[in-house]
């Protein structure tokens, strides 16, 4: 069930899911640095920790001005997210395996995204997701999108490019923003930071281009 109470009032919230079923792959840097990404873009954000770790609940009790965060534990998000309410955007950190909960954020979310890192084993465990996504999609008129986003890049690695054209022949887009192996991400979440506050130009150009990226997919209205 939640973990907080909301009292506010507000019309369609755009939900954005982080699944997969590997863990590792930096569901979690990439769920708090959107959300912090939007809050600084003029959103009201609800930032929804659904894996059990609770690593997003930890970075918000570090954060000083953290958007407001909660908790989920049982797989009930798609049931639960409706009562959220005076928010623009809700972002769900999803478990690191396939279950119960993934496939609820998947019915709760506007879009899911899938990171992967340039990594053969990453590519071999997003097919069931995959699956998951597909089959909710049918039943749903084509909802949620789904894009891929490349996570924890090596700067100069050919892999990445490989794994890139593997994407692009998968079912859905994957954003042409990523994020990169950078020490930057680590200080942040360890510390309750976004790096779009930080030093690390590098890093907070690449959040701020997912979150370009994802504006235009859904079609939001700017707030900066």
């Amino acid at each position: 069930m939640l973990t907080h109470a909301f009292t506010y009032i507000q019309a369609h919230m755009i939900t954005i899911g982080m699944v997969q079923q590997k863990g590792g792959v930096g569901k979690t840097v990439i769920a708090t640095n959107l959300a912090t990404s939007f809050q600084k873009r003029g959103y009201e954000v609800a930032l929804v920790d659904a894996d059990p770790q609770g690593s997003a609940r930890d970075w918000a009790a570090k954060a000083e001005n953290p958007p407001m965060t909660v908790g989920v534990d049982r797989p009930v998000v798609h049931k639960q997210l409706p009562k959220l309410k005076g928010f623009d955007i809700a972002i769900v950190d999803g478990p690191g395996k396939l279950e119960r909960m993934t496939v609820s954020i998947i019915k709760a979310s506007d879009l899911c995204l899938i990171p992967v890192q340039p990594a053969a084993i990453d590519l071999w465990a997003v097919g069931t997701v995959i699956d998951h996504i597909q089959t909710r999609q049918d039943l749903t008129e084509g909802r949620p999108q789904a894009r891929f986003v490349i996570s924890r890049a090596i700067t100069g690695s050919t892999l990445t490019g490989s794994i890139e054209e593997v994407l692009d022949e998968a079912p859905f887009g994957r954003l042409s923003a990523g994020t990169y192996q950078r020490v930057a991400y680590t200080r942040a979440v360890g510390n309750g930071e976004g790096v779009v506050s930080g030093n690390d130009s590098k890093a907070a150009a690449e959040i701020n281009a997912i979150t370009d990226e994802l504006e235009s997919i859904l079609k939001l209205k700017t707030h900066a």
